[in-house]
Order: C-alpha cells, then structure tokens, then sequence
C-alpha cells in the first residue's frame, strides 16, 4: 500500500499540483507506477472539495487593538472566516478577535471578484472560542455541513484557510484523529493548523464541513489556550452541526458561556472511576438543587454515567442557562434533580484553621500517628479555640486524618463560619475543641513562624549538595541548584525556582541573601537560564517545568511548598507559570511585576498562594496594589510585601519572603 504523503500547500492553479505529480513520480518512478491511479483519484477529491468549499470561506482582517495579550503576539495577518447563511453571517474563531480591534474587515469572493465589507461582531461562544460576524451582503453561498454522526476517526480531513492568496484556499491535509474531544467539544486533527487558518472550515473529501477550526487545549481554558500547539500535528476544530444548534440565538446577539454545574470531584483524570462529588460550591446550581458531598452522579439527561468521564463529555457541550436532568446516588437512596446551569460561579473561597503542620521525617512515625501541630497563628481560630504547639491532630468531625493533605481536602468541603470538631491528643489526653473556619489568611505579616528543626541525616553520595550546575538528558542548557548542606532526604523540602530578569541572571545576589535562609528553613533553590538571556519566551515554559521535575525526582520536595520567583520583566514570565501549571506551583512571588493578564478561576483542586512586592517609590507601585486587589477579589490568598529599593534583595525583604514560603502549607 503506498503511504499517501500528508502535504501543506497553498493552491495557487492546478497546473502547481501537476508539477508536484511529475515532481514526485521522478523520485519513486516504480511505485509510483503501480499506484498512480489511486493517488491522482485522491489529489482529484482534495482539488475537487477545495473548489466545492472556496466560496463559502472569508479572508478577515482587523485594523489597531493589542499588539500583547498575556505573553501571545496577537499579529496584525489575515485570517479565515466561514460563510455560514446567505444574508451574510460568518462564523469565525475567537482568537481572532483578542486584541480587542478597533475594526473588522472581510474579503468575499463574488463573481471571481473580491469585494471588502466592514463586519460587525455580533455574539461569542465563550465556551467554544467562536465568534459571529455580520457583514451588509446576501446571496452568499453558506457552507455545507457534514454530519456529525457520520463522522469517522481516520477519514480524510482538509484544514482551508484564506489567507496568502485570496483566490485559492491554502490548504492542509490530514486526518480524524479522534472524536469528542476536549470534554465531547471538538474533532481532533493532525493536519497543520495555527493562526492563518484559525475559523476555517475542516472539510471533508466531499468538500462538506465538518467543523470550524479553533484553539483549544484540554488542560487548560482562556482566548489563547491551545495557540502554543499550532502546527503540532494537534489541532482542534467545533462541529459544524453544533454550531448550527445555537447559531440563531448567536444571530439574535446572545454571547453564550459554558455552563457550569459548581460541583468538584474526588478522581480527576481521564481513566478515573465513578463520579463522586467531593465538594459543592456555595450558591451554585448544584448547591441550589440540594446536591451533597459523596453522591455520586450516575445518570444525565437519560445517558448512563459510569465514569467521571461520561459526565464531562455530556456537560461540555451544554451552555449556561440551559437545563439538565441528574440522577445521582446518596447512599441507598436515588434522587433525581433538574438544574438550570450558571454561566459563573462564585469564586472559591479556601476556608482555614490557622496552624502549620510539623515537618515528618518519613522513617519515624506510622501513617496513623495524626498530624502535628508545629505552629499556631496569632488571631486564628486555632487560637481562639484553644489549640497549642504539640498539638496531634486525629479526626475532624469524626473522620480520621494522617496527613495534612488529608486536613486540606476537608477543609476545600467546609465553608467560611461553618464549625468543626476537632479531636487531638495533648499530653496523652484527648479532647475534641471546636473551631470556627475563618477565610484563608492572605499572608501579610507573617514574620514570627520558628524553623523547623529539621536533624542531620545519611546523603547518597551521588546527591550533590551546596551549589551545583545541572544538565537535563538530553539537553545542552544548565541551570544552578542549591541544595542546604545540612539537607535530610529522610525530610520534604521546599522548592522555590527563580527566574531571572532579563539581561542578567543575578544568581550572585540570590545566593548571597538567600542561601543561609534557606538552609534554615529546609528551602532548596533552583535557577534555570532562559535560553535567550534578553527574556523567557513562552518555548521556555516546558523547559522551566521540567527543571522543577527534575529537583522533585532528585531531592526530596513537598508537593505543598513549590513556588516561583520572578522580579520585574520575569515577574510576568514567572506569573505565567504559576497559572499555568496549578498542579505543580502552590506558590507565586511576583517583585516589581504587576500582571499583565487576567487570572484564572481560584480552584479548590489547586490552591495557590501569591506575594506581590513593591518598593514604595517604585512606578509601578500602583498597578501591583491593583494587582493585589484584583487576585484578593478572585479569592487568591495573596500577601503585599513592601521592599526598601526597587527590585533589590534585603535581609528583611528576603525574611519576609522566606517566612511566608515556610507556610505555604498551612492549614
């Protein structure tokens, strides 16, 4: 069987194409001979669907907006757009439009002649990243769409865009990689997409559409997730017959959300288990309808729910203010509930007790043992409960706990002046206080926490300790670590990577204000280097994640005390990090970098801790207070730190800084 070649090509006349047939039977004259019926038949489909397609596909352009958003270069080229009724709406992908243009114009072809029109935005699939334009035409020629239920994984796909010559689409060719992607959203495709094809049509060999191109990620939401993929062999594109159920509410102006049930699960991933609810959140749909932790949904809208899975991909492609019918189980008992979904939700806010948890040494206590008190804070409900150093704590309302990941996850269930019962051991009595749960403390001030006393203990030889330069496998680029010389694998550590701002690497000056600190407080430090010293690039995000991986798999580290430092310019790269990669940071210090794009939702699988640092004379003093009260609103538990001279290390700045990443664990 001959291997079809998978090409990209921009289809300038049909006499191109011969010259790539002659081209190619040159360099496989035999085989060639064999199958060049078969391939001419297939080139012939492609051409022929091309044609079949061109007229309803838009070449759209905007003029002024955001040269910026995030760290993504928005551009100012041409991109696609696809005719979807003849009075002259087109849909198109939001990517688009994220510079926030001043004006929108759109290249149609009629008659062989081009013809420009100003184009209004008329609605947004905020859930789908589409968008609707509307332009003074009709007559036009919608686009035909190929049935979603006909569609097959492996089948030819062609990704149109017109964006290089007007005339002819360009083109890429690929297949169906897989269905129902991106929680039952998309068409995943290997053929090339990026954004001078973003919302073009993905067509089939008969010239129908079968979905309309976008960025997507599955990780992760927002205007520009999944853009770092383009050109992968990983794109994504929204069936066509989706969109034409919601296309008349989009033409009568209505921008549609995702809805959103407000509800967290105990399993995450893709191959997990039953769908047991682990929290609810206050005021949600399902908070409204009664829902509780531990049901567990079994049914939606008559489809069976065997999998937390099966409920993700039903509820996908549901919008807010749409209505769903559950079925899920409480017990013995069955209980069936209509919920109309919410476009939004209330931000999470994460509830505390206001202690630490001592350091455990993972040879010298059982699982069973509780968790120990090392700390409680001034003012806390700790504190006003009664609760001491040396505290063990055993159950709350009744459910035994071993570790303090055990304490979060209950505490990411209760809400702000709910009461728990706590029962502890103190001096071999055990006794059950009551504590009021007060919201989680921001973090200012929080300079009188004692070291751990963390005792010498047997290195591996193999593990270096002071400072070290480092090499990936495989890699050529090196970054610092520093690990304490008093470090105890028999102990979790922290971990705080810092990023450098541009220019200069100050590895210097971090060392000589952080290194006897860290050592005291059972901190390691690492530095990668961006590879152009002039600035991280988003291509160097995989690679600072990796570092930090390559630290967790080496040295002890504790999953609760992870963070990222960034000063000025690398403030902005480091906060990018932080929001990025919420299973893997739990901290974000941010000196003299205010953001520059809005933060995500605050979300109880992941908390993250934030401090902002501003010199009191520095310029931009002002946007990092707003910054702070921004991530405060959100329900981010973020500290304001003030610094003696603009993005200069002090002892006391670096104390405060250290003090606070000694509790990112607390409770």
């Amino acid at each position: 069987m001959l291997r079809i070649m998978k090409t990209e090509l921009n289809q300038t006349s049909p006499r191109t194409v011969s010259l790539f047939l002659v081209a190619f039977a040159v360099m496989n004259t035999s085989s060639m001979l064999q199958a060049q019926p078969l391939f001419t038949q297939e080139q012939q489909a492609i051409q022929q669907a091309t044609a079949f397609a061109s007229p309803s596909i838009v070449r759209i352009e905007t003029v002024g907006g955001q040269d910026l958003v995030g760290d993504v270069l928005t551009g100012t080229g041409p991109t696609t757009g696809v005719i979807v009724s003849d009075d002259g709406y087109i849909i198109t992908s939001s990517f688009n439009f994220v510079s926030d243009p001043a004006s929108v114009l759109v290249t149609l072809i009629e008659q062989d002649e081009e013809k420009k029109y100003a184009a209004e935005i008329v609605a947004s699939d905020q859930s789908k990243m589409l968008t609707l334009l509307k332009v003074e035409a009709s007559g036009l020629k919608p686009i035909s769409v190929s049935p979603k239920g006909e569609l097959k994984v492996g089948q030819r796909a062609i990704a149109l865009g017109r964006t290089f010559n007007v005339e002819f689409p360009n083109i890429s060719i690929g297949i169906v990689s897989a269905l129902n992607r991106v929680n039952g959203k998309a068409i995943q495709t290997d053929a090339k997409t990026s954004p001078v094809n973003y919302g073009g049509p993905l067509i089939d060999l008969t010239g129908q559409c079968m979905g309309i191109l976008v960025p997507l990620s599955p990780q992760q939401a927002g205007e520009t997730a999944g853009v770092e993929w383009y050109d992968s062999g990983i794109g994504f594109a929204i069936p066509l017959e989706d969109i034409q159920r919601v296309l008349d509410r989009m033409k009568a102006g209505e921008d549609l959300q995702s809805g959103l049930l407000g509800v967290g699960f105990e399993a995450q991933g893709p191959l997990t288990g039953e769908a047991k609810i682990l929290r609810v959140r206050p005021q949600s749909p399902a908070d409204q309808a009664g829902l509780k932790v531990d049901d567990v949904v079994i049914e939606i809208d008559e489809h069976p729910v065997n999998r937390l899975v099966d409920l993700r991909q039903k509820l996908g492609n549901r919008y807010a203010g749409e209505k769903i019918s559950l079925i899920v189980k409480r017990g013995d008992e069955t209980i069936e509930r209509e919920i109309q979904l919410a476009g939004e939700l209330l931000a999470y806010e994460f509830t505390s007790i206001g202690i630490l948890p001592a350091r455990r040494s993972a040879s010298d206590e059982s699982p069973d043992e509780g968790v120990l008190v090392r700390f409680v804070y001034d003012s806390s409900p700790a504190q006003a409960a009664g609760m001491k150093l040396g505290d063990r704590i055993r159950s709350i309302d009744g459910q035994q706990v071993s570790t303090p990941d055990e304490i979060s996850v209950i505490l990411t269930t209760r809400k702000k002046g709910e009461e728990i019962a706590i029962t502890l051991d103190r001096e071999e009595e055990t006794q059950t206080v009551n504590v009021t749960l007060e919201a989680f403390p921001d973090g200012d001030g929080l300079t009188n926490i004692p070291p751990s006393d963390i005792p010498p203990g047997d290195v591996p030889e193999e593990l270096k300790l002071g400072r070290s330069n480092q090499k990936l496998a495989g890699s050529d680029r090196s970054f610092w670590v520093f690990v304490p010389e008093n470090y105890n694998p028999n102990f979790e550590y922290g971990l705080l990577m810092w990023v450098h701002p541009s220019g200069e690497t100050m590895e210097a000056d971090v060392l000589k204000f952080w290194k006897d600190l860290c050592t005291e407080r059972g901190i390691i430090l690492v530095g990668p280097r961006a590879e152009d010293l002039s600035g991280w690039a988003a291509t160097d995000e995989e690679y600072a994640k990796d570092v930090v991986n390559w630290v967790q798999e080496n040295y002890a580290i504790d999953s609760a005390r992870v963070a990222v430092m960034g000063a000025q310019d690398s403030g902005v790269f480091a906060t990018r990090l932080a929001f990025k990669y919420r299973d893997l940071f739990r901290g974000l210090i941010s000196i003299e970098g205010p953001l520059r794009f809005p933060p995500p939702d605050s979300n109880p699988e992941q908390r993250l801790l934030t401090a902002f640092v501003a010199a009191p004379e520095t310029r931009q003093r002002d946007q990092i207070l707003k910054s702070v009260e921004l991530l405060r609103k959100q329900k981010f538990p973020t500290a304001q730190i003030d610094s003696e001279e603009e993005a200069k290390f002090s002892f006391d700045l670096v104390n405060a800084l250290v003090q606070w990443l000694d509790g990112l664990d607390r409770l």
